[in-house]
C-alpha cells in the first residue's frame, strides 16, 4: 500500500487567507512536491500553521531525509525577508515535540506551543539553504 499524505490537512483552505504563504519544495526537473510549508508573519515570529513532509520522505523510506528541515529554514529566512529576526513559532503534536528539540533546536513553552529561537533559524539557514 502506497503511504498517503496526511487526511485532515486541508491545504487548500490556506490559500483564502491573505495573509499566509503557502510554499512548496520540489526537486528541480520534478513536479512531485517533496514537502509543504504555511506561513504567516505576525510581526516579531513567524507562525507555521501546517508543515508536512511527502509520505515518501517518512520512515520507513526516507527519500529525502532532511525536508523539513528545509522548510523550517525556509521559515527561518522568510522572516528575515520580511525584516524579522528569524523567530519561527508553531504547535507541536505531543508525539513530536522531543524530535523537535533535538532535529531543530526548538524550545518547548506551554504544554504544545514551540518556537525556534532566531539563533538557532540562523544556523538552519546556513545548513539547509546556503
Amino acid at each position: 500500500m502506497r503511504p498517503t499524505w496526511t487526511s485532515g490537512f486541508n491545504w487548500k483552505s490556506y490559500f483564502r487567507f491573505p495573509d499566509v504563504e503557502v510554499y512548496k519544495l520540489c526537486i528541480v526537473g520534478s513536479n512531485r512536491i517533496e514537502g509543504a510549508i504555511a506561513l504567516e508573519n505576525r510581526g516579531d515570529h513567524m507562525w507555521v500553521h501546517l508543515i508536512e513532509k511527502n509520505p515518501m520522505n517518512r520512515p520507513p523510506h526516507d527519500q529525502y531525509k532532511y525536508v523539513a528541515h528545509h522548510l523550517f529554514a525556509f521559515a527561518c529566512q522568510r522572516h528575515m525577508e520580511l525584516g524579522g529576526n528569524g523567530f519561527v513559532a508553531f504547535e507541536a503534536k505531543t508525539e513530536l515535540i522531543s524530535h523537535y528539540v533535538k532535529e531543530y533546536g526548538a524550545v518547548q513553552i506551554g504544554v504544545s506551543r514551540m518556537f525556534i529561537p532566531d539563533i538557532v533559524g540562523r544556523d538552519l539557514i546556513g545548513l539547509y539553504l546556503y
